[in-house]
């Protein structure tokens, strides 16, 4: 009985069990397989305080880069690997600065799953919670937040999206021909429905698709990201795994 229930969500294929992350949906290669490791602390920092709160994070953290800016090649803060190579000093300038705004505790229960479950995750220098979180929970909270951003055409997706865009609107390095159109990117939130937010979200994901072609980052954090998911899967409820 015990090893049945460890098999609990493993689909067949003929001698092969796959577990139940490695059966996420993998349509959108783009996005799914290479973006969203790269945003999905900002999907946990979402999940757990919402959009607004994810825009102060990225707003407070780009202000308080502007010391070594101007000294670095340009980094878009919304994705995990921008955090990689930062000196010690920089890390701790923006540890202090999370925690003067008043968002690091916060940010610390939210992207706990990265922190304390996988390696190499390049925010890990925040810190752990406050407080314990058992596994279990820590690997539901990822799983559900991988579950709720699959999708770039959903709000959750979008607003990850628009978050590479926010970045470089932030740090002032983004300028738009003034003959180009900008649209409400408030929309999204405020009235996702709407012909105004289908249009913002077209233009998020078109802008953050052609910036993360451009960088060109290594698929390092990728693949040890959706590993590390399937080593984790067979812990968690894995109903969402059987979903078609």
């Amino acid at each position: 009985m015990v090893k049945k229930r460890n098999l609990e969500g493993y689909k067949r294929e003929g001698k092969r069990f796959i577990p139940p992350m490695k059966q996420l949906p993998m349509r959108e290669q783009g996005y799914v397989k290479d973006m969203l490791p790269e945003l999905v602390w900002l999907g946990l920092i979402h999940d757990r305080q919402g959009y607004r709160f994810g825009a102060r994070v990225l707003e407070t953290i780009v202000e308080a880069a502007e010391a070594w800016r101007q000294n670095d090649s340009p980094r878009n803060y919304a994705l995990q690997t921008a955090y990689e190579g930062l000196t010690h000093e920089q890390k701790a300038k923006l540890v202090d600065a999370l925690a003067r705004a008043d968002l690091l505790d916060d940010i610390r229960y939210a992207v706990a799953p990265l922190v304390l479950l996988y390696d190499g995750f390049a925010l890990s220098f925040v810190g752990p919670p406050p407080t314990v979180i058992g596994r279990d929970a820590l690997i539901q909270r990822i799983t559900d937040c991988v579950k709720k951003h699959l999708s770039k055409y959903e709000t959750p997706g979008v607003v990850l999206n628009g978050a590479m865009l926010l970045t470089r609107l932030v740090a002032g390095t983004i300028k738009f021909a003034a003959h180009i159109e900008i649209p409400d990117f408030n929309a999204v939130i405020e009235r996702p429905e709407s012909d105004e937010a289908k249009r913002a979200a077209s233009f998020m994901r078109a802008s953050a698709i052609g910036e993360f072609g451009m960088l060109e980052l290594p698929a390092t954090w990728a693949r040890h990201f959706w590993n590390r998911g399937a080593e984790l899967a067979p812990c968690q409820l894995p109903e969402y795994a059987r979903d078609e």
